[in-house]
């Protein structure tokens, strides 16, 4: 995987570290992966290998992406597919600091080749990173791979050596971005009044702005203000709001 999120890692061990258990990944006979974020209609990345998988045009799922994905589900799974999708996701979410969980998804699906043949496949992600959008918009690392013929003993084989290696780039990646996943793990320990105050101080209200809107005085957003800095580990509001802003929803 070249020009990616990836890419943005400095530490060279951990870039290395990434790039190995990813061409891991690759290799896994009759597979693809891809890298996107939730809501968004491109592939960051999606390997070359979908064209041999399933003989659609590589061009294809760079120029339309995930609307082009979409089209070669079989209909009658899109709502089961999506309805397992939800379910897991809301469990995994149970969990208070969920971003930072080894979780993986996992749907048994289909999807149809060049031909409109259906070949069934076993798909697999795990989620790296979020962003706070309404909804949360999440960044997926996914592989399918071609189950046609596989006896369930070794669907189920491969689909924990597939998770194992998921869950290890997970690992790395949160291990190479140590300030960011600091970010995530705070909502658990910012109180429903900071939480407030931070929300009008994001929208630009000033101190005084925001003690006439939540009706409490102006040295007491001054104290949760510099509470949220000493949390968010910021210089000043600029710092806050921005980093604030990269919190998944509270």
């Amino acid at each position: 995987m070249e020009n990616h999120i990836f890419s943005e890692i400095k530490d060279s061990f951990y870039k290395s570290e990434i790039e190995r258990y990813i061409q891991e990944l690759e290799n896994i006979p009759n597979s693809f992966c891809a890298l996107f974020w939730l809501y968004s209609h491109d592939f960051i990345f999606i390997s070359p290998s979908v064209e041999r998988v399933l003989g659609h045009k590589y061009d294809s799922f760079l120029k339309q992406g995930l609307v082009f994905f979409q089209t070669i589900i079989p209909p009658r799974l899109l709502i089961p597919i999506y309805e397992s999708m939800n379910s897991q996701a809301e469990q995994f979410r149970q969990s208070p600091n969920y971003i930072l969980d080894p979780a993986c998804f996992k749907v048994s699906a289909a999807v149809f080749n060049h031909e409109r043949q259906e070949i069934p496949v076993e798909y697999h992600s795990v989620i790296l990173d979020a962003k706070q959008y309404e909804p949360v918009s999440y960044l997926l690392l996914c592989i399918w791979f071609d189950s046609t013929g596989m006896k369930q003993v070794e669907i189920k084989r491969l689909s924990k050596k597939v998770q194992y290696l998921l869950l290890k780039i997970k690992e790395v990646y949160i291990k190479a971005n140590p300030e960011k996943f600091k970010l995530l793990s705070l909502p658990n320990k910012i109180t429903r009044r900071e939480k407030e105050v931070a929300e009008l101080l994001s929208q630009g209200y000033s101190s005084k702005a925001t003690s006439e809107k939540l009706k409490i005085t102006f040295n007491t957003v001054e104290t949760y203000r510099k509470n949220l800095l000493l949390k968010f580990n910021a210089k000043n509001t600029a710092e806050l709001v921005y980093k604030y802003g990269r919190l998944p929803v509270l």
